[in-house]
């Protein structure tokens, strides 16, 4: 149930992905309205701050004065001196225990009367840090006399307020300009940035559109911003992996086309000629026995070419998909000395030998697989090279791989097809066509394609070397993990 629920929920998924709206706000705006909400933040907190320190410095230089001139007139009081003068916007004044003034008497002070009522004085009493006076531009200070009365000195902050506010209406007048000009600052550099973006995306749709050449690359303006050129290099890196992706797939339809015709004309021959003796067979036009036995023997030869045509294909494609192959210990000295004596056919002029190294050459594998590789590489040894071509299977060590080396006296591989001689179906044109002591090749092209796919499946590698004459194919595999050498110095090949 939940399988078949899958391709509906991906549907409307996909359906309220496209129905979802675009994004109507651009990036030069974001970027506009983003920086003058930070800018407005800023002006205003940092007018916000400096009212807050000059308010704070004219209130502590207020309350110093405040505690200067009241402590100079208590000390006059009470030494008996004469009345402390009066200062500018400050003055002090000694009341009752009921708030009625009695010193200075006549002359009203610059503050005028303090409504400071009996309660107020005795709870001011003490409190060594002037306070604002109730109903007044003023900071007073209040001490209790010996004789019962108290000493009030204050100042007034009418000055102080007066000076906060003209700051306040400088910051005013000063920050909207200010945030303005901010703003339209933003807005030209962020459309200056976005410039490049808007070319690259117009670059962009027009390479997708197939408008321009699909190996174009994204430019960016000289001396362009680090994040604009990464971004940029993104996406020129983007447009390089899909034009090789392309190339890829161009390649490999390619390569699958020229495999699917190569394939169809290697079964198209041995089909037409079982084809054809069940056809004679059908109109009764192998009658005589010795020619039945003859055209059965023909149809046996074609099936089993047939048969191992398709079980090679069927190998390479199960390898070329993470095929998983057997993995037993496998004795690489037995698969080279085994294959040599298959190869040898009695009596022929050709001469075959193997050189096996005196250390043991364990690996883990197919046995099967690894015998069939290389067969395959002696069989070409067989197929393109003359009959009384020499050849030789050397196996030795290389570090802690087994290196099994095949090579012959013959006469060689072109070096125009050196790059193509592991592909399926490929056949190397022969070198000297004209020799008549050269055997005509019957292979399938599959040979060398199949042994590749094999060591590389076992973790190993299969290469041409370069030789002065001859072919030489060397066949890399990792040795055994329980049978690799402890004290034992390998050599190295020659």
């Amino acid at each position: 149930m939940s399988t078949a629920a899958c391709p509906s929920q991906n549907r409307r998924k996909d359906q309220g992905a496209r129905s979802r709206p675009a994004p109507t706000t651009s990036l030069t705006r974001r970027l506009v309205w983003g920086f003058l909400v930070i800018a407005a933040i800023g002006v205003l907190g940092a007018d916000f701050y400096c009212v807050c320190a000059l308010s704070y410095r004219l209130r502590e230089r207020t309350d110093q004065q405040i505690v200067q001139t009241h402590r100079l007139r208590l000390e006059a009081l009470r030494a008996g001196r004469d009345w402390y003068p009066s200062q500018q916007d400050s003055a002090s004044v000694v009341t009752d225990a009921r708030g009625v003034v009695r010193l200075p008497t006549g002359a009203t002070p610059p503050l005028g009367r303090l409504p400071m009522s009996a309660a107020l004085l005795r709870e001011r009493d003490g409190i060594e840090q002037p306070l604002p006076v109730p109903g007044r531009a003023a900071r007073a200070l209040v001490d209790r006399l010996p004789e019962g009365g108290y000493l009030v000195t204050a100042r007034s902050t009418a000055a102080d307020a007066a000076t906060v506010r003209t700051l306040v209406d400088i910051e005013t007048v000063t920050a909207v300009p200010l945030i303005v000009a901010l703003a339209l600052g933003a807005l030209w550099t962020s459309r200056r940035a976005c410039v490049s973006l808007r070319e690259m995306s117009a670059d962009a749709r027009r390479i997708a559109e197939g408008s321009e050449d699909p190996s174009e690359r994204v430019p960016v303006t000289t001396h362009p911003p680090r994040e604009l050129q990464r971004t940029a290099d993104t996406y020129n890196y983007l447009l390089r992996r899909i034009e090789e992706a392309a190339l890829r797939r161009r390649q490999d339809e390619n390569r699958l086309c020229e495999l699917v015709e190569a394939a169809s004309h290697e079964l198209r021959t041995p089909l037409t000629t079982i084809t054809g003796y069940t056809q004679l067979a059908l109109i009764r036009a192998l009658d005589d026995p010795r020619r039945l036995d003859e055209a059965m023997g023909h149809v046996q030869k074609e099936t089993r070419r047939l048969i191992s045509l398709v079980e090679d294909m069927l190998l390479l494609a199960r390898l070329g998909h993470g095929g998983i192959l057997e993995q037993r210990p496998v004795d690489l000295a037995q698969v080279c000395l085994q294959a040599v004596d298959r190869a040898q056919a009695p009596g022929a002029p050709r001469t075959l030998r193997c050189e096996v190294e005196s250390f043991p050459h364990w690996v883990e594998g197919d046995r099967q697989r690894l015998e069939q590789a290389i067969d395959n590489l002696l069989a070409n040894v067989l197929a393109h090279t003359p009959e009384e071509t020499s050849a030789q299977v050397r196996l030795g060590l290389d570090g802690d791989r087994h290196v099994i080396d095949v090579i012959d006296d013959g006469p060689g591989i072109a070096g125009s097809v050196r790059d193509r001689i592991f592909e399926p179906f490929f056949r190397a044109p022969h070198p000297s066509p004209t020799d008549p002591d050269l055997p005509q090749c019957s292979g399938r092209g599959l040979g060398l394609s199949v042994a590749a796919a094999v060591v590389t499946a076992h973790g190993g590698s299969i290469d041409l070397e370069p030789s002065e004459r001859g072919a030489w194919f060397r066949v890399s595999l990792p040795a055994s993990a329980g049978r690799r050498l402890g004290s034992t110095s390998p050599q190295p090949l020659p």
